[in-house]
C-alpha cells in the first residue's frame, strides 16, 4: 500500500532554498562534520541486494540523479512529502515509522532509455543518522565523482593515521592529570564541568535517564548515566552523534561503554569529541545507537560548560 504524499513541484528558486536547508551546514568549527555525498551507482548491486539510502522523520534527504526523472513513488511503512525536480528530489519523512522499517522507492527516468526504471529502499534511521546528501549514477560514474570519492578516501585514511598515532603515543604517557598535560588534552584552562539537569528524553527511548555530566577542556565529554528497565533486551552503545540546533555535527572521537546493559542494570555510557575550537552554540542533541544502528537513545537539551 502506497502512503506518500506527493508534493506539487515547486519553482526552482524555491527549490534552491530547500536544498541549502538541506545541505550540512558550513563555515562550522573544525571540530563539525561536513559529510560527502555519498554514491551510489544503480545496477551495481550485489547478490540483489537494493542500494540502501537512510532516511529520519523530518530531515530532508535530497538524492541527485544522472539522469533527470519523470515519476517516484513510495510504497511502504511511514509518510513522505517529496519534492521533484529535474535530477533532484528531495524526501521528507514527516510520519513516525518504527527504526529500521524499509519503504520502497521506485524512479522512473525521462528518456525511456534502458533501464527505464531503478528501485532502492529507504530505512528508517535515527535524525542523526540520516543521510543529507546521495549522489545516484545510472550510467558510468563522471571522473569528478570518482575524485571526490577518492579525496574522502584519503581523508578518511588521513585520519585513521592520525588516530594511530595518538594511540602509539599515549602509551608511553603517564596517567592522570600529567597524562592530559603531556598529551595536549588540556591546556592552561584545565578542565570544566556542568551538570546537566534539564535533559530531555525521547519518548520512544528504551532506557531511562538517571543523569548526565559534560566535561570540557581541549575536548568535550559527556557523560550520561543510563538504566535499563525490567524485561529490556541487553543494549550497548556502538555509536554516537552530537548534533547542535543548526544541525553542525561535532565529530565523535570515541565511545567508552564496555558492557551490554543488563534489565535492571545501570552504567555510565562516555562519549567523547575531537577537539573542540571557539564557543559553541547550543543546546545540542545526543543519540546513541546498538549495533547496526537499531534501538537508538535520544537526549536533547544538552549543554556544555
Amino acid at each position: 500500500m502506497c502512503l506518500s504524499v506527493t508534493t506539487p513541484l515547486l519553482p526552482l528558486h524555491v527549490l534552491a532554498i530547500l536544498l541549502v536547508v538541506a545541505a550540512p551546514a558550513r563555515a562550522q568549527p573544525a571540530s563539525c562534520q561536513d559529510p560527502a555525498e555519498r554514491p551510489i551507482e544503480l545496477g551495481a548491486e550485489r547478490c540483489s541486494r537494493l542500494a540502501e539510502i537512510r532516511v529520519g522523520e523530518n530531515v530532508a534527504t535530497v538524492l541527485r540523479f544522472d539522469t533527470p526523472l519523470v515519476r517516484a513513488e513510495l510504497t511502504g511503512p511511514g509518510r513522505f512529502r517529496k519534492v521533484m525536480d529535474g535530477e533532484l528530489l528531495m524526501l521528507v519523512p514527516d510520519a513516525p515509522a518504527e527504526d529500521g522499517a524499509r519503504t520502497s522507492l521506485t524512479v522512473s527516468f525521462a528518456d525511456g532509455a534502458v533501464p527505464t526504471q531503478a528501485r532502492l529502499h529507504l530505512i528508517m534511521a535515527t535524525p542523526a543518522r540520516a543521510e543529507r546528501q546521495v549522489e545516484l549514477f545510472r550510467r558510468a560514474r563522471t571522473a569528478d565523482s570518482l575524485q571526490r570519492e577518492l579525496r574522502e578516501t584519503q581523508r578518511t585514511l588521513q585520519e585513521l593515521r592520525a588516530e594511530n598515532a595518538r594511540l602509539k603515543a599515549a602509551q608511553t604517557l603517564p596517567d592522570g592529570l600529567m597524562g592530559m598535560w603531556e598529551s595536549g588534552a588540556m591546556d592552561r584552562t584545565g578542565v570544566a564541568a556542568k551538570e546537566n539537569l534539564s535533559i530531555q528524553q525521547h519518548a520512544r527511548n528504551s532506557l531511562v535517564l538517571l543523569s548526565g555530566l559534560t566535561f570540557r577542556a581541549r575536548s568535550i565529554l559527556v557523560v550520561v548515566s543510563l538504566k535499563s528497565p525490567p524485561g529490556a533486551k541487553p543494549w550497548q552503545a556502538t555509536g554516537a552523534a552530537l548534533v547542535g540546533p543548526d544541525g553542525a555535527e561535532l565529530k565523535v572521537a570515541r565511545i567508552w561503554n564496555p558492557a551490554a546493559l543488563k534489565p535492571g542494570e545501570w552504567a555510565n555510557v562516555l562519549v567523547e569529541t575531537d577537539p573542540v575550537k571557539g564557543a559553541l552554540r547550543g543546546p545540542f542533541t545526543l543519540t546513541l545507537w546498538a549495533e547496526d544502528g537499531k534501538r537508538p537513545i535520544i537526549l536533547g537539551n544538552i549543554e556544555f560548560p
